[in-house]
């Protein structure tokens, strides 16, 4: 039975802005963004936190916050679900006009809220509002400002924006920017599987424009403890099973760029007809010349033969003139999904 400490009263208006929080073990910066939703300057909203079974203090914490605050519901589940699952759970609680994922290591600036609401409702057919980005380390310091850029993400026809996605590199940061709900309704959401962050993004550029801030309002944490660097990019299997305990993925969970391209085609299926969705197919052909995805499915499929892969290595090796250098672990699209 999943706990709750506090059911929403279906008489009382639905707030403006609802936040999903998913958690698992994050007593060390749980607080912290629980304290940076509550002091945003916008009040009209309510911020679900969904425990994974945290074998930590993470329950105490949350229970605490959620007894001086009515805008805090708090849910446990008596077993770890899988990330995906559980951030998926928090936008099944969802009741607010918009909605936005929050990681439990990450903060939002104090005029987060008030500034993406305000865009999103001066540009009614925009779906989702991304901000600039400020990393910051365990103790908040600033490390770098940066924003992502994708070209051509407010254009009117869906295969551009579409394009302007799939193809720019970036590690989905833009996945916690606050969307309208009634985009995400529908939708793929966070599937099972390494990349599917990523997959979502580019298919709510199928279904609207975006606007952006450059505004560093959203503040992303590096820290030791991070599980995505500690553990998922260094071993994907380990990942697919964080994203879903009951799945044995095995060798599929190493052809990360194949898994994310068929779930490409799936959601252009899913969402274009006609001529939308053939040029849509065209940028998914495109995609195999931009920012050397050809060669990250090669090297995927490389990975699955051992063997073959440090043959190809010392080869790389030997015309360099140098040592065998180590397996890479090209960064991903992880998100801290708890």
């Amino acid at each position: 039975m999943i706990t709750c400490d506090r059911h929403h009263d279906p008489a009382q208006p639905a707030p403006a802005v609802s936040i999903g929080l998913p958690v698992f073990n994050g007593e060390a910066f749980v607080e912290a963004a629980i304290r940076s939703v509550l002091d945003q300057d916008f009040g009209d909203f309510e911020l679900i936190v969904c425990d994974n079974a945290s074998t930590d203090r993470t329950e105490e914490i949350c229970r605490a916050l959620a007894a001086g605050d009515a805008r805090i519901r708090y849910h446990r589940s008596p077993r770890n679900l899988g990330a995906a699952a559980n951030y998926d759970r928090c936008f099944a609680l969802a009741r607010g006009e918009f909605f936005k994922w929050a990681a439990h290591d990450d903060a939002l600036a104090p005029g987060y809220l008030s500034a993406t609401v305000a865009s999103l409702r001066a540009a009614p057919r925009a779906i989702l509002c991304t901000t600039g980005i400020a990393e910051i380390d365990a103790q908040g310091q600033v490390l770098r400002r940066y924003a992502n850029a994708f070209p051509g993400i407010d254009d009117p026809k869906p295969a551009r924006r579409f394009g302007a996605v799939i193809h720019t590199r970036h590690q989905c940061e833009d996945f916690f920017g606050l969307f309208r709900r009634a985009a995400l309704e529908g939708s793929v959401l966070h599937g099972a599987y390494n990349g599917s962050d990523r997959v979502l993004l580019a298919e709510m550029a199928l279904r609207g424009p975006w606007v952006a801030l450059d505004a560093p309002l959203f503040l992303h944490r590096e820290h030791a403890g991070r599980y995505t660097r500690a553990i998922l990019l260094k071993d994907r299997r380990a990942a697919a099973l964080w994203q879903d305990p009951a799945a044995r993925h095995g060798a599929a969970a190493r052809l990360f760029h194949s898994l994310v391209y068929w779930n490409y085609l799936r959601v252009v299926r899913r969402n274009l007809r006609g001529a939308d969705r053939m040029a849509a197919y065209a940028e998914l052909l495109r995609w195999w010349a931009t920012d050397d995805h050809a060669a990250d499915v090669l090297r995927d499929a490389l990975r699955r033969v051992p063997p073959l892969a440090a043959a190809a290595r010392a080869a790389r090796a030997r015309l360099a003139g140098g040592a065998p250098p180590p397996p890479a672990s090209r960064p991903g699209s992880l998100p801290r999904m708890e």
